[in-house]
């Protein structure tokens, strides 16, 4: 044990109703590997938004989007899938899911290719090798972070932890060196996803091996991913949709600001996220009930609100010192703050998903992937970036109404 519980610990435990021991020890190490995503972001972001002009911060957001649209094909549900039944000793089923997100992910690959194709023909012959590039790569990057899955689900968060931080620090020293040299989209783009493919690569598919102790495989769990994995297809184009919209209608630039004004609020979303991986494997093998969760929300309600106060003092001076180009547009990132709220949702879905309800997850991702691109279009068309904040700002408030409105409604 990575440490003993004490008398306090265990009083506490009696009155929280939680695992303590659980969170701290396994939210220790993934505080550390999500800390270390959260630099990565961050060191990225001040290296892209002073170092490149907005138009190739654009571009590279452009290409990024893209790649993030591709792999909406291969199968981005399964990694549910995976941890529940590495959660419940069905080690067989990792391998088994990566073969069939590898045999799906050729569909992102013809996609990209298409989209080089196009760029061929519209004269646009740099995108066209960028994307030829990574679109014969695609099947070996749409699986490039499976080991987390495989870790989570064996509660090793001190490995993931790991491995995640030296995969980031790597890429993310990878990345600024191609920005300091060349200044050229093409190498950096190269750098973005030859690191992933290499480094990732190799721990999901060698490295967790020591980790696979049987060869059982739970059928039910591989068809409840490829399941969900066709309603995260549509919630994921629509999650990328805004940022092609942007380059579309308002251009590489406006894009530029508009991943800079959503950065810092997505990232802070992210580090309290940094228990979400521990909650699907916890209420897998403990069968945790809806009334265990119920009691948690006031307590998680105060730490979003106090989060979104402390963002509205501190960005200006944030924007004033580490992103002075886009200072102008500090307002659009304290609004968009206000949706981080939205964190709420992630205890029902959680429970929603452990408890395999199917066709309410599918009508979540699928409603609300339509409402965010009709939010997106609309939004755009009319109001430009003002317009793409507000609609993910209503976008997220829907999130939080429909997943609290499914797990009081239908769950036992």
């Amino acid at each position: 044990m990575f440490f003993k519980i004490d008398p306090l610990l265990k009083l506490l435990q009696k009155y929280s109703g939680l695992d303590l021991s659980y969170f701290i020890k396994g939210g220790f190490w993934l505080s550390i590997g999500q800390i270390s995503s959260t630099l990565k972001a961050f060191i990225l972001s001040l290296a892209f938004a002073n170092l490149l002009s907005k138009e190739i911060f654009g571009q590279y957001s452009f290409v990024i989007a893209t790649i993030g649209l591709a792999s909406s094909f291969a199968l981005p549900g399964m990694s549910y899938a995976i941890i529940q039944s590495i959660a419940r000793g069905y080690d067989g089923t990792y391998f088994k899911a990566l073969k069939q997100v590898f045999r799906w992910s050729w569909l992102g690959s013809l996609f990209l290719l298409s989209i080089a194709i196009y760029g061929k023909f519209s004269g646009r012959i740099y995108g066209a090798i960028i994307f030829l590039i990574v679109a014969s790569i695609f099947p070996f990057y749409s699986f490039k972070s499976y080991y987390s899955t495989l870790l989570q689900g064996k509660k090793r968060f001190d490995v993931f932890a790991k491995v995640t931080s030296l995969i980031n620090i790597v890429s993310m020293l990878s990345i600024i060196l191609a920005v300091l040299l060349t200044k050229n989209l093409f190498w950096i783009i190269i750098a973005t996803v030859f690191i992933d493919v290499i480094l990732s690569g190799y721990f999901t598919l060698f490295y967790v091996k020591k980790y696979i102790h049987n060869d059982k495989i739970e059928e039910d769990s591989i068809k409840f991913g490829k399941r969900v994995s066709f309603s995260l297809t549509f919630s994921n184009i629509a999650n990328y949709f805004d940022s092609l919209l942007i380059a579309y209608f308002l251009g590489f630039s406006d894009l530029a600001i508009f991943k800079i004004v959503t950065l810092l609020p997505n990232q802070i979303k992210v580090l309290i996220n940094t228990f979400t991986p521990m909650l699907l494997p916890k209420m897998a093998s403990e069968n945790i009930q809806k009334k265990d969760l119920t009691k948690h929300f006031k307590k998680l309600f105060l730490i979003v609100i106090f989060l979104i106060l402390i963002y509205l003092l501190i960005a200006p001076f944030i924007f004033k010192w580490f992103y002075p180009k886009y200072y102008d547009y500090v307002w659009l990132s304290m609004i968009y703050h206000l949706s981080f709220v939205v964190v709420l949702y992630i205890l029902p879905l959680n429970y929603l998903i452990k408890e395999k309800k199917e066709s309410l997850i599918n009508k979540f991702y699928n409603c609300s992937a339509a409402l965010l691109i009709f939010l997106s279009l609309t939004g755009i068309y009319f109001y430009g970036l003002l317009g793409a904040i507000v609609a993910r700002i209503l976008y997220r408030l829907f999130l939080l109404f429909i997943t609290f409105l499914f797990f009081l409604k239908y769950c036992e």
